[in-house]
């Protein structure tokens, strides 16, 4: 666009400059057409003399443009090159009394209409414009090539800089694919504060949450598991001691009275045991699916009421109850609650020993309900403390299978808390007791948790 812009400048001033070359040329011989008419004394000067004046005039002179003059019939009358008035270039120049400049080839044509003493001639001057249109095209080609060169170049330099941009999409790329394989660890580098390492950043966002889950869900799959195993293990040996005795009870003829109501009792006292465990664990099963029923309910009258039977069992292993508890309401599901009380109580009876006591207390404050439940028991090490609320651990094996324990409880109350929207603090010391805290926020108005 640019060569063009030039190229039209250059030929709209070629045409001036010729232009005004023509008129130069035909104001002159007008001049020396009436300076001769005047030194002949003629009034007009015929035909003849003018078209002889002509070749005296352009005649062997130095000019750069082709001249040629034409009568009213289209006839030559002079010219210095051999040249055709054609009619579509003559009926062109009389519409205008400017006459007509056009370019052909190489040529530039100025046309224009004539009055010399009378006559019409047509008057006509070529221009050779061939260097123009010469350095034109040369400029031209040359253009064409440096801008193939520079097409060349800045497509290389495009392809470097796209090869740039596109890196961190590569190695974004590359990173959702090992991510996408299983390398849940992986993380793309994060540079800068554009679109892409706002992209690696998700990225490793979604990573960070799938590890997390993929772990979460390996846990529960241990967990699992684990459960399953100690399920078997606390099946079967209640299951071995009953299968021996009844065996033993079958077998033998001749056993004693005495022998008979042992055996009798071992049998009975197992299965007592497998009950208490299936009904734990059925409990512990089902209170995350249980249908809860939210009431408001006054935990000091709830407190009251736990308390008659838990005391009863107390006093029956020669333990003392002291209990106490705040008025105030709290929206609860009052069987789940009372489970969960029963179930610290009862682990702080087997906990202790004849002559210790028990103390439950309740409170209400910053809009939650506390209880705690202290004994004066044998007490867990710290490094068990964590343990404790795992199903089916039991910090002294021997001595829960001995009190009925399945290792149940402490879990059975972790998940009765958290469907109150609460939890479980564990305190203690081995010899000197344990203390639990329970805190709950209890049930929303809605009836959720």
């Amino acid at each position: 666009l640019l060569l063009r812009n030039s190229y039209t400048l250059a030929v709209g001033q070629k045409k001036q400059s010729a232009y005004t070359e023509h008129e130069f040329l035909i104001s002159n011989f007008k001049s020396f057409v009436l300076t001769e008419r005047l030194r002949q004394n003629e009034i007009l000067l015929p035909p003849g003399k003018i078209a002889d004046l002509m070749a005296s005039t352009f005649e062997g002179k130095t000019i750069k443009s082709g001249i040629a003059f034409f009568d009213g019939k289209k006839n030559t009358v002079y010219g210095n090159f051999e040249w055709d008035l054609e009619e579509p270039l003559l009926a062109l120049v009389e519409k205008t009394s400017e006459g007509h400049i056009q370019i052909r080839g190489h040529s530039l044509y100025i046309l224009t209409k004539e009055i010399i003493e009378t006559n019409t001639y047509y008057f006509l001057t070529v221009s050779d414009v061939s260097d123009m249109i010469t350095i034109h095209k040369e400029m031209l080609d040359g253009v064409k090539i440096i801008s193939m060169a520079c097409a060349v170049v800045i497509a290389a330099i495009l392809l470097i800089v796209v090869k740039l941009l596109l890196l961190p999409l590569q190695k974004i790329n590359e990173g959702t694919r090992a991510i996408a394989a299983g390398e849940y660890k992986k993380r793309i580098p994060q540079k800068g504060k554009d679109e892409l390492s706002e992209l690696a950043y998700n990225m490793n966002q979604m990573a960070r949450a799938v590890e997390k889950n993929v772990e979460a869900l390996e846990a529960v799959a241990e967990d699992r598991k684990q459960f399953i195993d100690n399920l078997s293990h606390e099946m079967k040996t209640p299951l071995t001691s009953i299968l021996g005795f009844s065996d033993l009870l079958q077998i033998k003829k001749d056993l004693t009275e005495e022998q008979r109501m042992e055996y009798v009792g071992i049998i009975k006292q197992e299965a007592s045991r497998m009950r208490t465990l299936s009904g734990r664990l059925m409990e512990w099963i089902t209170v995350g699916e249980t249908n809860v029923e939210w009431r408001k309910e006054d935990m000091r009258q709830l407190f009251s009421e736990i308390a008659v039977s838990i005391g009863m069992i107390a006093n029956s292993h020669k333990i003392a109850l002291k209990w106490e508890c705040e008025k105030g309401e709290l929206r609860i599901d009052k069987e789940l609650v009372k489970s969960l009380v029963y179930n610290l109580t009862d682990n702080a009876i087997k906990a202790s020993s004849q002559g210790k006591q028990i103390s439950l207390k309740g409170w209400f404050a910053d809009g939650m309900f506390f209880f705690q439940v202290k004994d004066q028991g044998i007490g867990i090490p710290k490094e068990e403390i964590a343990k404790v609320t795992q199903a089916f651990y039991m910090v002294d094996k021997a001595r829960s299978r001995a009190s009925g324990g399945a290792g149940l409880g402490l879990a059975l109350c972790v998940e009765i808390a958290a469907v109150h929207r609460g939890d479980i603090q564990i305190e203690s010391e081995a010899g000197l007791g344990t203390t639990v805290t329970v805190r709950m926020r209890g049930g929303k108005v809605d009836e959720g948790v």
